[in-house]
């Protein structure tokens, strides 16, 4: 939608249109795809910890790029809404990457 429409995902932000920064969001997700795919279709443990290590990095960032925009305008909820969700999702990252851990290092193969 961001890539093909982003007139109509930008009408529905906050922030406004902004075709060629919106155009970028669906590049990015896009570029994401197969990272993730991949990582499920074949499983490594190394791998793994490095695509879950960069998706905390950037739900912490995009939480709190969230949060702060809700701090300036607390009429902004859906900016509160996201903080949360991106917060919420570092934390099930965070437990599933200890699940993983507490799997893997019973075994001495697994670095």
């Amino acid at each position: 939608m961001q890539l093909f429409f982003p007139e109509v995902m930008g009408s529905h932000s906050e922030y406004g249109i902004a075709p060629g920064w919106q155009r970028e969001i669906g590049f990015w997700n896009l570029a994401i795809l197969p990272i993730l795919i991949g990582i499920n279709l074949k499983y490594d443990y190394y791998f793994l910890k490095i695509v879950v290590i960069s998706l905390i990095i950037g739900g912490l960032g995009f939480g709190t790029y969230h949060l702060l925009g809700f701090i300036e305008d607390e009429s902004k909820t859906i900016s509160l809404i996201g903080a949360v969700e991106n917060y919420l999702l570092v934390l099930f990252w965070i437990l599933g990457l200890w699940i993983e851990h507490s799997k893997n290092k019973l075994d001495p193969n697994i670095q």
